[in-house]
């Protein structure tokens, strides 16, 4: 899941985010890493798989996100930016996605003819034709380098579980714990060069927090997301996904950063 859920939101994020600091630091010789050991515990796979279902069912979804995202400093530091991104979907064909917080302030809207992105603050914005496309399809665009922007992509494809188990090595059931005065079951995963952990509601299983780690040097090192307000089959008001382009906003070239794997 750790992979996939640092996609990008394939924004126009090239253009958007330039300015945002990028570090050119030298590449770095890239360390021995020790697998971990492969263990499969039936328990964690399945209770990925009831959160997959209970995502994959819902006509409606809605929910918030907070992360904290590592950036690489021109010094070659990491450090945390704070993202708080706000997520409605309606399937098959519409998708709206605020994000503010640290990043360039991004409004996102997919609905089923076009995807457009907008800089709210600045006034700029793309458009790209996405006629006869799926939201899958949308969301299956791949770029490499989009960690910084949608840490959620794997929940919102038709089949989460699919993407999520895809060159899975280890599953295993932690316990449980409480996130936010919600109890929930602590799952920990492996995939090549990432480890992650999520933690599901015991009783709405819904996906509550996610912490991924990368062994391979070539990520961020880590980063967390911690979900909130879930609203699954409610009501959308239509409006919730018309575009709403800013007067006199200038157009840009559409640059796709797809909401790519994060394996």
């Amino acid at each position: 899941m750790m992979a996939h859920l640092v996609g990008g939101t394939f924004l126009a994020a090239t253009v958007l985010l330039g300015g945002l600091c990028t570090a050119l630091a030298d590449d770095k010789a890239e360390q021995p890493v020790t697998p971990a050991k492969e263990i499969t515990d039936q328990r964690a796979l399945k209770l990925l798989k009831d959160m997959s279902d209970t995502l994959a069912a819902a006509r409606t979804l809605a929910f918030k996100a907070r992360s904290l995202l590592p950036l690489e400093a021109p010094s070659g530091q990491y450090v945390s930016l704070f993202a708080a991104t706000r997520v409605r979907l309606q399937r098959p064909d519409r998708l709206f996605v605020e994000s503010r917080g640290d990043l360039v302030p991004t409004d996102l809207y997919y609905n089923g003819k076009t995807v457009t992105a907008i800089g709210p603050a600045k006034k700029f914005y793309a458009q790209h034709d996405a006629s006869g496309s799926t939201l899958d399809s949308v969301l299956a665009q791949e770029q490499p380098g989009a960690d910084t922007l949608a840490p959620f992509v794997d929940l919102l494809v038709s089949d989460p579980y699919a993407r999520l188990t895809k060159d899975l090595s280890s599953a295993l059931l932690v316990g449980q714990s409480t996130i936010d005065g919600v109890n929930t079951d602590h799952l920990a995963f492996t995939a090549p060069g990432v480890d992650w952990e999520l933690w599901i509601g015991t009783r709405d299983r819904l996906p509550r927090l996610v912490i991924a780690s990368y062994r391979s040097g070539e990520r961020q090192p880590t980063f967390t997301v911690e979900f909130s307000d879930w609203k699954l089959n409610a009501p959308m008001p239509t409006q919730s996904f018309e575009v709403a382009i800013p007067k006199d906003a200038v157009k840009l070239e559409f640059k796709p950063i797809g909401l790519a794997q994060s394996k």
